[in-house]
């Protein structure tokens, strides 16, 4: 039986320094993401990891493989080759160590994805760039990059699994440094725009309003992923394959289109963005904060989704439920939820998968906007 615990109010026992500081990482990341990526025509806007957060995850148990817990929608080369090799193999092609990796965030999809390291320090970022001078990058012809080839040319013979600066057909990566960020593009020009002084995600307030939510929501929770959104993400479409009959039934195809309709329907109120994260505290969790014009409609939909997951989640994904809201910037409203988990033994987190996933498939989920 699906149990939760649905609190109209959020009691933290934790400092905000501390609150803040477990947000560092990703604050830094969206302070670098360019604030175009709020244009891109799909909810997924972009995605984060933070390396020493889900490395550690792992501890001492040689069975489980760093990073087995992370779900990415987003193309992230480096974080991909890390996954599946030795460290030391890993940071003789990656131009630097990983202790000096902060976190990875990308956006864009095929062949236009944007990969941003997030290192240490200034010194960190600049060091990746000329290690990589040293191994065949040279100056791609455009200001402050670099690259290792022709862009977007196949070349298998210099696939490798193991190599952050290659793709799976093994194409050329072009780099540029942008203050403790090296910023990964598929062209010279990518890089380029990419790393160059322009507005900034982290400078929006709909995400000064998310982080403000989330601020609350997770406490000193440790964040290893996260996927920013768009309301595009509450708006996943009809399901094609509710159209298509086995038979010629035509009542059994009138049943499935109306299924659809009724969870299309049904929904939370229009958002303007926010941010989903996978937490892990005594055990895994989910923190979602969305921004709404004001605190009023914020509540009507953080009590709408505590009330939808318990209905839509799915078993595994059931626990203790949180609903709140926290003042955002300019007048706005993060409706705020966390679910921790009643059991904690996935591999992979089932309450952030919960939301993740259903988007991924195509399916209308918890955050799906509608009528309440």
């Amino acid at each position: 039986m699906r149990h939760a615990i649905i609190a109209a109010s959020l009691l933290l026992s934790t400092s905000g320094a501390a609150l803040a500081q477990n947000l560092d990482a990703l604050r830094d990341s969206l302070d670098h993401l360019p604030a175009t990526v709020l244009m891109q025509e799909y909810g997924d806007l972009a995605y984060f990891v933070d390396v020493k957060v889900a490395a550690g995850l792992a501890g001492d148990d040689a069975e489980v493989r760093p990073f087995s817990r992370v779900l990415t929608g987003a193309d992230m080369l480096a974080l991909q080759s890390l996954a599946s090799s030795e460290a030391a193999e890993w940071e003789s092609k990656a131009g630097t160590t990983i202790d000096r990796v902060q976190y990875f965030a990308g956006y864009g999809r095929p062949p236009n994805v944007h990969s941003f390291w997030g290192l240490s320090d200034e010194t960190a970022a600049a060091d990746l760039i000329a290690a990589l001078e040293t191994v065949g990058f040279e100056s791609a012809g455009a200001p402050g990059v670099i690259g290792n080839g022709e862009p977007q040319r196949m070349d298998p013979s210099k696939r490798d699994p193991s190599d952050p600066w290659r793709t799976n057909i093994g194409a050329a990566q072009f780099a540029a440094a942008s203050g403790t960020n090296v910023v990964q593009a598929q062209t010279p020009q990518a890089a380029m725009i990419a790393a160059s002084q322009q507005p900034r995600l982290g400078e929006n307030p709909i995400m000064h309003t998310a982080l403000s939510g989330l601020e609350q929501s997770v406490g000193d929770s440790q964040l290893v992923q996260a996927v920013v959104i768009s309301p595009l993400f509450g708006m996943t479409g009809l399901d094609p394959s509710a159209f298509l009959s086995p038979s010629a039934d035509m009542d059994e195809t009138k049943k499935k289109i109306e299924e659809q309709m009724a969870a299309l329907g049904s929904g939370i109120p229009p958002y303007l963005g926010g941010i989903v994260v996978d937490v892990q505290h005594e055990s895994q969790g989910v923190g979602i904060a969305l921004a709404y014009p004001d605190c009023e409609i914020a509540q009507q939909a953080a009590d709408s989704i505590a009330a939808r997951w318990v209905d839509l989640a799915g078993d595994a994904a059931q626990g203790e439920i949180t609903a709140h809201t926290a003042e955002g910037e300019g007048g706005l409203c993060a409706a705020t939820v966390s679910v921790y988990l009643n059991e904690d033994n996935a591999a992979q987190n089932p309450a952030y998968r919960a939301v993740v996933e259903t988007y991924m498939r195509g399916q209308p989920g918890v955050l799906q906007i509608g009528q309440s």
